[in-house]
This record gives structure tokens, C-alpha cells and sequence, in this order.
């Protein structure tokens, strides 16, 4: 199923629902593609550090067909994903949503990363 733009983020960023929510695909103008996090700091959400260390993770360790085909730019505040391939942020989106909405899954892939794998990503 194709997801197809239904609204726009700031004045010039469609953003594409699909069924990854909490997450979602953001398309720039130049064709690139992200994936942000729309609840940050809800639930079981961390900052956006955090929630690149757990993408990370998953790249590395459990999708690795994604780690030539995603970027990321997360701050503080916001998680972003990015790349120019659909179907490898749909992917990983799809593995993100599962786990911020199981805790318990989202506790075993903390646990594996341990806290030194949770220190600041962008200092």
C-alpha cells in the first residue's frame, strides 16, 4: 500500500501517513525522504539521541539490509531519519512504531545497548 501526502508540514513539506505512527514520513522538495518522531517525549519516548541510538542499533544489529540505505540527523529534540529509498524508512519505521508501543521490547534493545550507548550523540 502506497501511502499519498494528505498534508503539509510547515509551508513546503508533504507529510505522508502511513501506519508507523508514532512516526512518520516527511518528503522535502529535493525528493529526499525522513522519518521523524510526532510524540516526542510521550509514552515511552526519550529525547531524539536516544531514539537514534535505538535506530541505530536495529540497523546494526537486526536489519543491516538498512545500513547502506539510512542516514540519520537527530537533535536533542527531534529524531530524524533520512535517505532517498521509501522502502528502507518504511522498514525501519515500521520497527521503530512496534517498539515504542512495547515496552517491553523497547526494555530488552535498551538493555542490549546499555547506558554508555546512551550518551549525547551530537556533542
Amino acid at each position: 500500500m502506497r501511502a499519498q501526502p494528505v498534508a503539509r508540514a510547515a509551508d513546503t513539506l508533504p507529510v505522508v501517513v502511513t501506519d508507523l505512527a508514532p512516526f512518520a514520513l516527511v518528503e522535502t522538495d529535493g525528493g529526499e525522504i525522513s522519518l521523524v518522531l510526532t510524540e516526542l517525549g510521550v509514552g515511552s519516548a526519550g529525547p531524539g539521541y536516544a531514539w537514534e541510538t535505538v535506530a541505530r542499533y536495529i540497523v546494526e544489529n537486526v536489519a543491516s539490509e538498512l545500513e547502506d540505505r539510512v542516514d540519520f540527523d537527530s537533535e536533542h529534540s527531534m529524531f530524524c531519519a533520512f535517505s532517498a529509498d521509501r522502502a528502507a524508512l518504511e522498514a525501519l519505521g515500521a520497527r521503530l512504531a512496534r517498539l515504542f508501543h512495547d515496552a517491553r521490547a523497547l526494555t530488552k534493545i535498551i538493555d542490549a545497548i546499555g547506558v554508555r550507548g546512551f550518551e549525547p550523540l551530537g556533542e
